[in-house]
């Protein structure tokens, strides 16, 4: 009898974890069964300064950042990547990344979800420098 009660408080336990399990799994699912997700959506996006100097000298170029947008809300990690055309000046490539990190910051978005909870994920930010 001790056995029997042993063996049908396990089924039992193993049932309730088994359904906890399916209604956690299926909280993070669409209808379909995939994985409930969403990208990041850009509210406002600010232009950068574009520098004095590049300007004087008619200088164009596209700076690519690459930053991570966090769960949180924020724009954090903000690196330089490349700048194209790469015969760009040192100094007006310090000059277009640095107003490009600028801008970066002041970024408003809505985060990513995964399984309907916001998470953080690395973006490619480009800012194109053209006159006016």
């Amino acid at each position: 009898m001790k056995n029997f009660l042993i063996l049908f408080y396990s089924v039992a336990l193993a049932g309730i974890l088994c359904t906890l399990a399916i209604t956690t799994v299926s909280a993070q699912q669409g209808p379909d069964g995939e994985q409930q997700q969403s990208k990041v959506i850009v509210k406002s996006r600010p232009k950068p300064h574009y520098p004095k100097g590049a300007r004087k000298r008619h200088i164009e170029a596209t700076v690519v950042l690459r930053a991570i947008f966090r769960a949180s809300g924020e724009v954090t990690d903000i690196k330089f990547d490349k700048i194209i055309p790469r015969d760009v000046p040192e100094d007006i490539v310090k000059a277009f990344t640095d107003e490009s990190i600028k801008a970066a910051r002041k970024i408003k978005f809505q985060p990513a979800t995964k399984g309907g909870r916001p998470v953080s994920m690395y973006i490619q930010l480009e800012y194109a420098f053209l006159r006016d």
